[in-house]
C-alpha cells in the first residue's frame, strides 16, 4: 500500500477507490509477521490491474519485488544465480526452482506452484494447482505473480519473457529467458 500511496494523485485515488475501506484498514493494521486474508490481497491486485491495466501492473509488481531483493536477505543468493556457470537455461531453471517455494511461504492454504516443460523449444511453464476458486479467478493475482517472476529472472541477470496463459481457466505462465546483451 505504501507504494500505491506514492502514485500521482489521480492514479492513487482511482486505485484506492477500488479497494474497500475495510480492506485498507485491515492491511494497515496487519503486522509484517501476520498473514493477510487472501481476499484483501486480491482486492489490491485486481484494483491495480483495473486502473493501471495488465502490462503496467506487471511492471509495478516487477519493480516492487525487484526492489525487495536489492540489499535484502536474498541478494547473496542472486549473486550465485548470476554467476551460474552452466549457462542461461540452467540459471533460469535455478531461479524458477525458487518460484514454488516463494509461493508457499507467501501464500497460506493457496495451493502450489510447479515448474513443468512447456514445449520442445526449451520453454518452461509455471502452473498453479489446487488454488481456491477466488484466487484462481483473480486476474490481479496472475499479474502479481508474473511481475514477481520477471523480477526474479531480471535479478539473476536474465532477460525474461513471461506470458500469462489464460486459456482454459488455467493459472499458468510460459517463460523464456536470455542473457542480456
Amino acid at each position: 500500500m505504501r507504494r500505491i500511496r506514492s502514485f500521482p494523485d489521480d492514479v492513487r485515488l482511482r486505485v484506492l477507490d477500488k479497494i474497500t475501506r475495510g480492506a485498507q484498514n485491515a492491511i494497515a493494521r496487519t503486522r509484517s509477521d501476520e498473514w493477510l486474508p487472501v481476499e484483501h490481497v486480491i482486492e489490491v491486485c485486481d484494483a491495480l490491474v483495473d486502473v493501471l491495466e495488465r502490462e503496467r501492473a506487471v511492471e509495478f509488481w516487477r519493480d516492487l519485488v525487484y526492489d525487495s531483493w536489492v540489499g535484502g536477505l536474498l541478494e547473496p543468493l542472486s549473486h550465485s544465480l548470476r554467476d551460474h556457470e552452466d549457462g542461461t537455461r540452467a540459471r533460469g531453471e535455478a531461479v524458477l526452482a525458487l518460484a514454488p517455494a516463494a509461493w508457499s511461504i507467501s501464500a497460506r492454504n493457496c495451493g502450489e506452484i510447479v515448474v513443468v516443460p512447456d514445449d520442445d523449444g526449451g520453454r518452461l511453464r509455471l502452473e498453479a494447482r489446487g488454488l481456491p476458486d477466488v484466487v484462481e479467478a483473480s486476474v490481479g493475482i496472475r499479474v502479481m505473480y508474473a511481475g514477481a517472476i520477471k523480477a526474479m529472472l531480471v535479478f539473476a541477470g536474465l532477460g525474461p519473457s513471461v506470458k500469462i496463459n489464460d486459456a482454459g481457466g488455467q493459472f499458468a505462465f510460459s517463460l523464456t529467458f536470455t542473457s542480456p546483451t
